[in-house]
């Protein structure tokens, strides 16, 4: 019969969980805060007011910052601390390029291993997206269609592909934000959803692959011209 769990083995695990999710939301919050403006170029995170004012300790939010700075969203200066670096519009352009180019070709490829259920799993997949728009709710958006987007991918041999693509996503956390600042967008994606899959469909790979390609440029011209105004 097994032993029972360790006390300070179980007490030690809790806390570690309880130590991520702060990091998390303190993460999700700032990067959201980033996105739509809260924080402008330059502007100084301040760590004690931050932890402050989200009544937690100052090392879930060094965490946080630290992981914004590995992204590119922040820079640690000298004498100053984090200081915000938001994304021009040329850098929005150029990371969904990078994006449709990588996505179009993955598409291309997992149309030798989409399976009937797997197509009946996107459109459902993509029914939610158009509920969550009808429902003007952008965070739903935008995780519905990281999820369409990734399960299209998933079953491609070409790990190496679909990881650097998974990464990219996570990295540029910007461009999810397509959907609360460009709402338009969530309409014509779910349009444009249903293209590349009928494509996918009827083995038209060329297709499928311009298909995703400019469905990226779209959104990411959509989105540079919106941090530009």
């Amino acid at each position: 019969m097994s032993s029972p769990p360790n006390c300070a083995e179980t007490e030690g695990s809790d806390k570690t969980m309880q130590y991520k999710s702060k990091v998390d939301i303190i993460y999700e919050k700032l990067m959201q805060e980033i996105i739509e403006g809260t924080y402008r170029n330059g502007d100084r995170l301040v760590i004690s007011k931050i932890a402050n004012q989200n009544e937690i300790s100052e090392i879930p939010v060094r965490e946080a910052i630290r992981r914004l700075e590995s992204e590119g969203y922040v820079t640690v200066k000298a004498n100053q601390g984090a200081v915000v670096n938001i994304l021009g519009k040329d850098d929005v352009t150029e990371i969904f390029q990078i994006k449709g180019i990588l996505e179009g070709y993955a598409a291309r490829l997992a149309i030798d291993y989409l399976t009937a259920e797997d197509y009946a799993k996107l459109r459902n997949i993509n029914h939610e997206l158009k509920i969550a728009q009808d429902n003007d709710s952008n965070k739903d958006s935008a995780e519905l269609n990281m999820s369409f987007h990734l399960y299209m991918y998933e079953r491609i041999p070409q790990k190496q592909l679909y990881n650097m693509i998974m990464e990219l996503w996570k990295k540029w956390s910007i461009t999810k934000a397509v959907f609360s600042l460009v709402p338009a967008r969530g309409e014509e994606s779910v349009r444009e959803h249903e293209e590349i899959l009928v494509y996918m469909e009827n083995n038209q790979p060329d297709l499928v692959e311009k298909a995703v390609r400019e469905h990226k440029f779209k959104a990411g011209y959509a989105l540079a011209r919106r941090i530009g105004s």
